[in-house]
């Protein structure tokens, strides 16, 4: 029996060209974050800070646990949808969050692999340019494969927003969101 490999659920042509406008319409680095809106609360794709490079898991066994990744910041990117995190608490008490890694400045990072990144070639990592002076120089990604279920009063308590995303970063992060989570099976690769 031939076993196929299932297709994606979105036209995976179309997402690509998305993905490649936005990129080759060169707003990447002056028009991926929003420098204006900070007075909002926390919205899906803010860059936020948490004084943590853990990221609770559950182990091989299934036990809880702590992954120690030296290149987790500290900084994470909301990727729980914005209406669940406006929603009264009572309803809807926790969003996901993804940590940032820091790859390094561009002395510390392959040529290839960061033009790569920055064309958003990977499905499971999203490149992150930097956000302010405090980052200058370095390349993050979020790292699709290792989202964290975080309490809502976190957010607005604890966490720093450090950044938001424009429009435009908000269609990308959408675009790769979609790929990464409605791609192709490829189980049989």
């Amino acid at each position: 029996m031939t076993t196929e490999r299932w297709p994606p659920v979105y036209d995976a042509k179309e997402l690509a060209t998305t993905i490649n406008k936005l990129v080759d319409s060169n707003q990447l680095k002056s028009h991926f974050f929003d420098y204006h809106s900070h007075d909002l609360g926390p919205c899906q794709g803010d860059i936020i800070w948490l004084a943590t490079n853990q990221i609770p898991v559950l182990d091989e066994i299934g036990q809880p646990s702590i992954y120690e990744d030296d290149f987790c910041s500290g900084y994470w990117m909301i990727v729980g949808n914005t209406c669940d995190i406006a929603r009264n608490i009572n309803n809807v008490e926790w969003t996901q969050i993804i940590p940032l890694l820091d790859l390094g400045t561009d002395n510390e990072i392959n040529n290839n692999e960061l033009a790569a990144l920055m064309r958003y070639r990977h499905s499971r990592r999203f490149y992150v340019p930097a956000w302010s002076n405090e980052v200058s120089g370095h390349h993050f990604v979020a790292d699709f494969l290792k989202p964290v279920t975080i309490h809502k009063t976190a957010l607005f308590e604890v966490a720093e927003i450090k950044a938001k995303l424009s429009y435009y970063g908000w269609m990308l992060l959408h675009s790769c969101l979609v790929r990464f989570l409605a791609r192709d099976d490829g189980r049989f690769d």
